[in-house]
């Protein structure tokens, strides 16, 4: 699967929600950084949707802090959605990533950022 295949972009509610899909790790982090930050160029709010995220290693975990500081610094709030009882909800909780940024679906998070 490359990147462009791991990378979907849907504006819903006023928010761009990036769909990442499959392994997020080492051989296409950089990759999925890019796409994500080119697709999402003027967006007002993201939410990044780790549903369909089989695998996040150590890259994809750099590669979704620097995604979360990029859009701070673009002024984009931001939420992440990773349901429980996932591996990658266990891994976030894990390593302590930024709590108040996580939510456990998409609608939870439009909600975050729009209400």
């Amino acid at each position: 699967m490359s990147a462009e295949d791991r990378v979907a972009v849907r504006n819903e509610g006023g928010c761009e929600v990036v769909e990442l899909r499959g392994d997020v790790d080492h051989a296409n982090a950089e990759l999925v950084e890019r796409d994500v930050l080119t697709a999402t160029r003027a967006a007002a709010g993201v939410v990044i949707d780790l549903t369909a995220v089989s695998f996040l290693d150590s890259a994809g975990l750099r590669c979704l802090d620097r995604l979360v500081t990029a859009f701070r610094h673009r002024r984009a709030p931001v939420r992440v959605v990773a349901p429980q009882g996932t591996a990658v909800r266990f891994t976030l909780e894990l390593i302590e990533f930024l709590p108040d940024l996580l939510a456990t679906t998409v609608d939870e998070a439009i909600g975050d950022l729009t209400g």
